[in-house]
């Protein structure tokens, strides 16, 4: 009777640890996923301004080049964001006409690398495209 008993306690010791650790997973689980619905709007909201990359080839990278049309067409877009903007190191404003930029300064056949500028706070302040 006692070996009985013994076997008893026993099982109900290996229940009771296996039903407290499914109680715990289930608990962290669902305040995992909490986080995690609460962390959406903020990680939706946010801007691609900083990027990390690596190239294979570091002497030449290839990941930054636009074609003129790209440039001429992503103008706007750049001003709207406060960009400041320069191709073949002279400065475009917002004021400048389309239609006398693509005659004189962005041709759309050629290819053009870029370097980019960026504030403390990692906002994309200076866009520079030079001819390749």
């Amino acid at each position: 009777m006692l070996r009985t008993l013994k076997e008893m306690i026993w099982l109900l010791g290996a229940l009771t640890l296996c039903m407290s650790a499914l109680i715990f997973t289930l608990d962290y689980n669902t305040r995992q996923m909490l986080v995690l619905e609460g962390m959406v709007p903020f990680i939706q909201n946010q801007k691609a301004s900083v990027h990390t990359r690596v190239w294979a080839n570091q002497v030449n990278p290839t990941l930054d080049i636009y074609s003129g049309v790209q440039i001429l067409y992503s103008l706007q877009a750049w001003f709207d964001q406060g960009v400041a903007l320069q191709v073949d190191q002279v400065q475009i404003t917002d004021t400048d006409d389309s239609q006398t930029l693509l005659h004189t300064l962005i041709h759309l056949d050629r290819s053009y690398s870029c370097d980019r500028g960026y504030d403390d706070r990692g906002q994309l302040r200076s866009l520079s495209f030079y001819s390749l």
